[in-house]
């Protein structure tokens, strides 16, 4: 009785430390199926193309062997497995797939978001393409297709087994609904990122080396750009914490380290001559930074907590 004891406690320790550093632990017979089940989507033939039969498999622990640093963008989200595969078709370039089973939909926009920039090119629910690389996702699955070599012909063929994967991914997913709450007007839509972390907002817009804010795993966060006039942006912040304290404690902490000169109002004036604002409503909480005044900073925390009050009604 004692030793099994012992076993259960090793296996909550086990899934403690997992979750502690941003996700869920897959165990041996679940990552069995979850294999069979992306070589099962992945086609093995695709036109002139056929796969070497030599598929590789990382999971949050060990794909770091695959990507070193860049590994840690994928744990920050609920990333579950990678699975890759070699195309080889004769006298052109192989072609590489790269799947990731990112565990939900919204992480699988999410790290599409993480970067996405040029248009869009019609692959899955979401993609882009350039530079020899094919980056789409659909479903709770984030691709990317890319050719050790590219020309016009290379192009096609990526982009013809990139539609090949997406419409054998049949389940489709959904965007993060916090997207539903942004303001629309002056949105420009492909500025939306969504991530859990603080590293991952100061990639995109730095506020500070320390995790101000109290982002983690459980924090469900948008950064979107609004265009104005003469080129100028302002960016607005929507998170989403577990509950109405957390977010309370959350914008108290950025309050007291970004803008402690702000009193009661949460507006302030920065050194860029630009308004930041913050707000909470309920469990979320809505920051607008670089605003041209003061009134244009404060309607944009109204539009989104209107957009929050409606929503929920």
């Amino acid at each position: 009785m004692e030793l099994k004891k012992r076993v259960v406690i090793f296996l909550i320790f086990l899934l403690a430390t997992e979750l502690a550093i941003g996700g869920a632990a897959v165990f041996s017979g679940d990552r069995d199926g979850m294999k069979m089940e992306m070589k099962k989507l992945i086609p093995l033939k695709i036109g002139s193309y056929q796969s070497d039969g030599k598929d590789e498999f990382y999971d949050r622990k060990t794909t770091f062997r695959y990507m070193d640093g860049a590994a840690e963008l994928y744990r920050s989200y609920e990333f579950k497995l990678l699975m890759i595969r070699h195309y080889a078709k004769a006298d052109h370039p192989p072609i590489v797939v790269e799947a990731f089973d990112m565990g939900s939909s919204e992480d699988a926009f999410g790290i599409f978001s993480y970067e996405a920039e040029d248009e869009e090119v019609g692959v899955g629910q979401g993609s882009e393409s350039g530079g020899g690389l094919l980056r789409f996702w659909k479903g709770k699955f984030f691709v990317n297709v890319y050719a050790e070599q590219e020309d016009s012909l290379t192009k096609k063929d990526f982009l013809e087994l990139g539609r090949a994967m997406a419409d054998s991914i049949k389940q489709e997913g959904r965007k993060p609904k916090l997207i539903n709450y942004l303001p629309k007007e002056r949105l420009i839509e492909r500025s939306i990122r969504y991530f859990h972390h603080s590293h991952i907002l100061n990639h995109h817009y730095f506020l500070s080396h320390e995790n101000i804010l109290r982002l983690d795993i459980r924090t469900n966060a948008l950064l979107a750009s609004y265009s104005f006039q003469k080129e100028e942006k302002n960016f607005l912040m929507l998170i989403q914490y577990p509950s109405h304290t957390l977010a309370k404690a959350g914008l108290q902490n950025f309050v007291k380290a970004y803008m402690p000169e702000s009193s009661s109002s949460r507006v302030i004036k920065t050194e860029n001559g630009k308004w930041t604002a913050a707000q909470f409503y309920k469990s979320y909480v809505i920051i607008i930074f670089d605003a041209v005044s003061r009134e244009k900073a404060e309607a944009f925390i109204q539009a989104t907590q209107k957009n929050l009050e409606d929503k929920k009604s």
